[in-house]
């Protein structure tokens, strides 16, 4: 824990020992090693306690492993990552393999419970199987973000393997194949400069569609458009320093947005990188930012989790596994931290994604990335017992598969949804209910998938909607091709940016990140 950003219960700052405590801390010291260890042996301890919640049912696969797309090599460079929902459909974002790109899978119009691979469809690829049309895969290595705004569905995309021509915005007005255009065909790839090599976690804020960039030059950028189409630079780069290179997650909360940040620390290693959270209250004009939490070097970065019964919960890695915080009020010198590292005192415990975690039944869900067991979906109301609130494990590691390293969480018609991601065999989609009253599943029936897969390495032809498109609603503004950026730093914005040789690093997977100085994203 960072001592400045705690109190103890008297309102003394945390770490300073008082006359006559030096037994107490002794003490305190010896029963913090020992908690995880009795944890483990008996699972009795505070953060194993279960709140009064109901029993999820079993979790049911519903798609083809990677659905169905083959890899050319293997699926350890393929992953899970945006979910969102949207007129009713819910989507998924992946990473497919290196040579196809990123893909874009839904829900068919009018299933509300999918059972199997024939109730999704993929909504990006054109009829040679390339995303948005584009013939350099790598620009669109993998969908970033998904957000829905003024009645349409905007997905970012990030660069990968090693190329650097800026990240890129879409937009349809139904998601359906077809109907995807440029979102920033106004400023350029990257809003005007290559080094924004992916956009993370847009967030609607007064008015405005906003989310934040990775950039080792100028450190990271904050974007937001009225109208979907006019972009305006809404931070000087890194919040004054470059240091504070990659946004990860946002979120708005007491009418104040936030972005969580990976601040490099003294090396370009993330041994000493450190997590930080930025703020406003204000998007308009020139928004002042604040820092409201500071961790240690080696916290890596900031990972947003949610809010549930009036505070605000935020994760970070450490040595000794994911650290949760919260706060009611968000603010500097207000944050808690309420588990045990790890959950229960286990490192390979890494983190919580991005949209790893979601609120449901009156509970904060959170999926805890683990390579070596699979990942842990655990749940709390809240309720504090001790110094911790009461945090239960659901379902076994992995959700019955060791091979489920992460997950991403989305509540879709009463159901919890989890997106995994899987290294040997491909992307999953599970679901359970969680809510009291649901029909029964009968755990013993498994849902009927494909025998094999329905799409070649090579996809010919991308699957087809049969649903009919929805009218295209009118944008507030219309942005004219000529439009130029209404930058509020000393950036500019070129419709064509010429790629800038910068420094490479081979990506690692989002439990494996190493903080390197390259604009390079890491998978996730």
């Amino acid at each position: 824990m960072h001592p400045s950003n705690h109190l103890t219960d008297d309102g003394r700052p945390a770490g300073r020992r008082q006359p006559g405590s030096f037994r107490f801390i002794s003490t305190g010291f010896f029963i913090l090693l020992v908690i995880p260890v009795l944890i483990r042996l008996t699972g009795a301890a505070s953060a194993r306690a279960a709140p009064a919640a109901v029993a999820c049912q079993p979790f049911t696969q519903v798609n083809d492993p990677a659905f169905g797309i083959p890899s050319g090599t293997d699926y350890t460079g393929e992953e899970g990552f945006e979910v969102a929902v949207f007129n009713d459909q819910l989507y998924l974002g992946m990473e497919a393999d290196s040579s196809l790109g990123a893909r874009l899978w839904r829900t068919r119009r009018g299933v509300t419970l999918p059972q199997s691979q024939a109730d999704w469809e993929e909504v990006i690829a054109d009829a040679n199987g390339k995303p948005y049309g584009l013939e350099n895969q790598l620009e669109t290595d993998h969908i970033d973000s998904l957000a829905a705004f003024n009645g349409y569905l905007y997905a970012s995309n990030a660069n990968g393997g090693g190329a650097h021509v800026g990240t890129h915005v879409y937009r349809s007005p139904s998601g359906d194949p077809g109907t995807w255009e440029n979102a920033l065909a106004s400023i350029g790839n990257g809003f005007g400069d290559a080094n924004n090599i992916n956009f993370k976690d847009m967030q609607v804020f007064q008015g405005q569609l906003c989310g934040g960039t990775q950039n080792v030059i100028t450190g990271a950028q904050v974007w937001c458009t009225a109208d979907g189409t006019t972009w305006t630079q809404k931070n000087t780069g890194g919040f004054g320093s470059k240091n504070n290179y990659w946004i990860y997650s946002g979120y708005v909360y007491n009418e104040s947005l936030y972005f969580g940040v990976q601040s490099h620390g003294r090396t370009y290693s993330s041994s000493d990188d450190v997590a930080k959270l930025f703020r406003t209250a204000d998007i308009s004009g020139r928004p002042s930012w604040t820092e409201v939490y500071g961790g240690e070097a080696g916290s890596t970065r900031v990972d947003i989790l949610g809010d549930l019964n009036g505070y605000l919960y935020i994760s970070e890695r450490s040595p000794q596994g994911v650290v949760i915080y919260r706060s009611p009020t968000g603010g500097r010198n207000s944050w808690e931290q309420v588990n045990l590292p790890g959950m229960d005192g286990s490192a390979a415990n890494a983190n919580v994604p991005v949209d790893g975690a979601v609120a449901y039944g009156g509970l904060l869900y959170a999926a805890v990335g683990n390579s070596q067991t699979g990942f842990e979906l655990w749940r709390t109301s809240g309720a504090l017992q001790g110094s911790l609130v009461d945090w239960e494990q659901v379902d076994a590691s992995g959700l019955g598969n060791p091979q489920n390293v992460l997950a991403q969480l989305v509540v879709y018609h009463d159901q919890l949804f989890a997106w995994v991601t899987n290294y040997a065999t491909g992307q999953r989609v599970l679901r359970a209910s969680c809510l009291e009253g649901a029909p029964q599943v009968d755990p013993t029936v498994t849902p009927t998938l494909s025998a094999s897969p329905t799409l070649s390495a090579s996809p010919t032809s991308a699957p087809t909607s049969t649903s009919t498109p929805l009218p295209s609603p009118e944008p507030t503004q219309t942005a004219q091709p000529s439009a130029t950026s209404t930058l509020e730093t000393t950036s500019t914005s070129t419709p064509a940016p010429t790629q800038t040789p910068q420094p490479s690093v081979t990506p690692t997977s989002e439990l494996t990140q190493t903080s390197q100085p390259s604009a390079t994203p890491t998978l996730e």
